[in-house]
């Protein structure tokens, strides 16, 4: 599945480096800590929020590929 140039309705362009960097955190972590996501961020020279985005649409999309509420918590 392809989680690349944009997330959600947003239109947050992101390169193919920093999506294999973020995809491989991904598959090591689920959830990240705000810090984390923050170090990831300023290492890759993208915005916060633009990692954020992508984490939080890209786990949503695990959840539902493994039959699970697309939110935490919620059924």
């Amino acid at each position: 599945m392809d989680y690349s140039k944009k997330v959600g309705n947003n239109n947050i362009s992101l390169s193919d480096e920093v999506l294999e960097v973020l995809e491989s955190q991904f598959n090591k972590v689920k959830t990240l800590h705000s810090t984390d996501l923050e170090i990831i961020a300023a290492e890759l020279g993208v915005r916060d929020n633009d990692v954020k985005m992508w984490y939080t649409h890209r786990l949503a999309a695990w959840r539902r590929s493994q039959g699970l509420s697309d939110c935490f918590g919620q059924l």
